[in-house]
């Protein structure tokens, strides 16, 4: 395997450009060698576009189902709300060739059952009473794709994978690892590919990316993360199916985009770095899918799940950079956040899409969001459609700041927030700035948080109520420096390190902590503590 891997590398560096046929051919072979050792790559054939489909089409969209297999009476009821409403849809459809899909965000299984066979099987059996059929793949890119990936071979058609979510990778009881639990998925739904990439409609794409790792993320074991591959592979993808020859592609994932505006859990998952695709990685690799919409007009919507918030918001749909944004709620009672049971459907054409809402703690209730008319060539035409659910308390909203919300403070210095009492007096401020090194960092609930400099969406806490209680926060050096006092007046000469504290960046020049540890590395710990008790009590009595 080393020589294959050295032998590839030295051909890059040695073989002049002219010679691609020879490197192709080369690379050919090497796949056929990595596949005769267990090493498929993450790819396939490249899409082709069906001929002769009709343009409109209908789709049902599942959030997190979170799927208890000892009380299913609300998931079953929420299913019968989707099959009763599809029926409606399906009547309006101009003919027996429009297509009518279901499509599952992820997240199949309920806590303590997350990520094992038996979750699968019970998953598939659910879905297949929808009696539609269903886009439901997944994969895991190999250490091989991986090493192609970076070479940015983009002749390779490297396959997606899809909505596979953060806690379907969780059956760690079963599987020791995150390939060994994805081919258990893939097993259990008869997949040869776990490949999302389906062609709804007359030049209308549903494709979908999925994370890959659980047991082997560096941080959150919950933070959703896409591989470079499955990067490339969408680029491929837009690159052949623009806008200008009129395609319309949407797109699923777990977690909306870092940019998308959706209404996020600020003290859940931006405080542990999973509440974006690639939340916890590098800057480049968090804002590519945000620029990919910027630069390919063809993607009409995204649509994600993740925060088990309801629609009942109006960031629950946003609007940015051509694209519109759809958070997707939860069906069952122990998996919202708010109260609110809801999923989604779509009905589409050639001319736009019609995003609804289907409110299961309302029997079932259909309810019309926002109707999106194509412009080729200009700006899609967005129409939100208002209604009461609006009117209510909005609590689990995270500030961003924004070019224009009287909020910045241009040349930071000094005291940027006073000292909160026990009560919290002083949480009530808000403001932003730029460090001197372009990092962006702001106070929201008498927290301190960094910003991402170029979506100004939040990435994290950098320091919490609790760190700063009784303490004054102080920019200094003309945003060079970040520190805590107990009070700027009490300093002198005598002031010793011990008086305050300094907020360092972190290697990465980031500011905010990663404060969600790896999972598995938690519970090993945990076990190896009470092998280490266990021990103790039965030696020293």
């Amino acid at each position: 395997m080393l020589s294959l891997l050295l032998f590839l590398l030295l051909a890059i560096v040695t073989i002049p450009i002219s010679s691609h046929a020879f490197f192709s051919h080369a690379l050919k072979a090497a796949k056929t060698r990595l596949r005769s050792r267990g090493l498929v790559l993450s790819g396939g054939q490249p899409f082709k576009a069906e001929e002769g489909l009709v343009p409109d089409f209908c789709l049902a969209i599942l959030g997190d189902l979170h799927l208890d297999r000892y009380d299913m009476a609300l998931h079953n009821e929420g299913r019968q709300h989707i099959i009763d409403n599809m029926a409606v849809l399906k009547n309006k459809l101009s003919s027996p060739k429009s297509q009518a899909r279901l499509v599952s965000l992820g997240d199949l299984g309920a806590y303590g059952d997350a990520g094992t066979t038996t979750c699968f099987e019970h998953a598939k059996a659910y879905l297949e009473g929808y009696h539609l059929p269903y886009n439901l793949v997944t994969g895991y890119v190999t250490r091989a794709a991986l090493f192609f990936s970076s070479l940015s071979l983009t002749d390779l058609h490297l396959t997606p994978l899809h909505p596979f979510r953060n806690h379907d990778l969780e059956g760690m009881d079963e599987f020791s690892t995150d390939v060994e639990n994805l081919q258990a998925w893939q097993d259990a739904f008869g997949l040869k590919f776990p490949t999302f990439c389906h062609q709804i409609g007359e030049k209308t794409l549903c494709i979908g990316l999925s994370t890959t790792r659980f047991r082997s993320s560096p941080f959150s074991s919950h933070e959703v993360y896409i591989p470079k591959a499955q990067t490339i592979w969408l680029e491929n993808l837009l690159k052949h199916h623009p806008e200008e020859e009129g395609w319309r592609v949407l797109v699923f994932s777990h977690a909306p985009p870092m940019g998308a505006g959706i209404r996020v859990v600020q003290n859940v998952h931006i405080k542990n770095g999973c509440a974006f695709l690639n939340h916890s990685s590098g800057d480049e690799e968090r804002r590519v899918f945000i620029r990919l919409c910027k630069e390919n007009h063809c993607i009409k919507a995204w649509f994600s799940g993740h925060f088990h918030l309801s629609a009942d918001y109006e960031d629950s749909i946003t609007s940015r950079e051509g694209t519109v944004f759809v958070q997707t709620g939860v069906m069952g009672e122990k998996s919202s956040r708010d109260g609110r049971r809801q999923s989604r459907m779509v009905q589409g054409d050639g001319e736009g899409l019609q995003v609804y809402t289907v409110n299961h703690h309302k029997g079932g209730e259909l309810r019309l969001d926002v109707t999106i008319k194509y412009k080729p060539g200009g700006e899609d035409i967005v129409e939100a459609h208002g209604h009461e659910d609006y009117a209510h308390d909005k609590w689990f909203r995270a500030y961003s700041p924004a070019e224009e919300d009287g909020c910045y403070l241009q040349s930071p210095e000094g005291v940027i927030l006073d000292a909160m009492d026990e009560e919290g007096e002083g949480r009530e401020k808000v403001c932003w700035w730029h460090m001197a090194d372009g990092r962006v960092l702001g106070v929201h609930e008498g927290q301190v948080i960094e910003y991402d400099a170029e979506t100004l969406s939040p990435l994290g806490i950098v320091v919490d109520k609790e760190q700063l209680r009784g303490r004054e926060m102080v920019v200094v050096g003309e945003g060079q420096a970040l520190i805590l006092v107990s009070s700027l007046e009490a300093l002198s000469k005598e002031t010793t390190e011990g008086d305050y504290e300094i907020i360092h960046p972190n290697e990465d020049g980031s500011y905010w902590r990663r404060r969600q540890r790896n999972k598995l590395v938690r519970q090993r710990e945990k076990e190896r503590e009470k092998i280490a008790a266990d021990w103790l009590k039965q030696n020293f009595k």
